[in-house]
């Protein structure tokens, strides 16, 4: 393992699969303190300066939020943990906390890298993409490793998660520094942040995340599996509002709301 993470991080690999698989209201898994402070401190510095390459927004289900998956710009704290999260030594215990063999990273981040969304945005409540058609795979676990220090309640940007037919019945997880959220990603798993932050107006919310693959599904649920694009699911009524972004967003929002593609 690499000298910047804490020696314990992986020490009880039963234990960690026990809390993943029996998480509700889906396998999921929190671990706090994720990297040594001095690694934490490095990235989060790192991330806030990195200058984004992709505006992620459509004003309808994402705002305020800008991503990079150019490696050419982490710096060097940055490059050695996303690295790092793509190798054996950090995949050969998530397949044991997550029970599932055979998962490799995505050298292009498609969706991951570094995440910012400045005071009033949002990600409303959706289930990913679950086919990358580059890697010729099937997505299964997505990881979040959070960069906000001294984040306050009233700040909002909480990850919400929830199981797609039983919204109220969700787990509200804070984004605070130096934390890793773990979870299994299909067609019912769903999450997101979706009310407007209140972050300071120089200080945006910032993650990390990175998705795991494999060439091969159990067979229950690849004949459950629809939709193959990100699906954005209102959290109550009126939460997603149609009257902002352009029509091709507004279009766009609908035909994956309603059909299987």
């Amino acid at each position: 393992m690499p000298e910047f993470l804490r020696s314990d991080t992986f020490a009880d690999l039963d234990r960690l699969a026990g809390e993943f698989a029996g998480a509700q209201p889906f396998p999921h898994l929190v671990i706090d303190d994720f990297l040594r402070p001095e690694m934490a401190d490095a990235v989060h510095d790192e991330a806030r300066r990195t200058a984004t390459n992709v505006d992620a927004s459509n004003q309808i289900t994402q705002h305020q939020k800008v991503a990079c998956t150019d490696w050419r710009r982490f710096g060097d704290s940055t490059f050695r943990l996303i690295a790092f999260f793509n190798s054996a030594d950090f995949i050969a215990p998530l397949e044991t906390i997550t029970g599932i063999d055979g998962l490799f990273g995505d050298p292009w981040l498609e969706g991951g890298g570094i995440h910012l969304t400045s005071r009033g945005g949002f990600l409303k409540m959706h289930t990913d993409f679950n086919w990358n058609s580059k890697l010729r795979a099937d997505r299964r676990i997505n990881i979040l490793y959070y960069l906000n220090r001294d984040w306050q309640e009233s700040w909002g940007g909480e990850l919400f998660i929830a199981r797609l037919g039983h919204e109220e019945d969700r787990r509200v997880i804070q984004p605070i520094f130096n934390r890793l959220v773990i979870f299994n990603t299909n067609d019912t798993t769903l999450h997101g942040h979706p009310h407007p932050l209140q972050f300071p107006q120089t200080y945006p919310r910032g993650s990390i995340a990175m998705y795991y693959y494999s060439t091969g599904l159990p067979v229950q649920e690849r004949l459950r599996r629809q939709a193959t694009t990100t699906r954005y699911v209102p959290l109550e009524n009126g939460d997603i509002d149609l009257g902002s972004g352009s029509l091709r967003s507004r279009l766009g929002y609908l035909v994956r709301r309603f059909t299987r593609y």
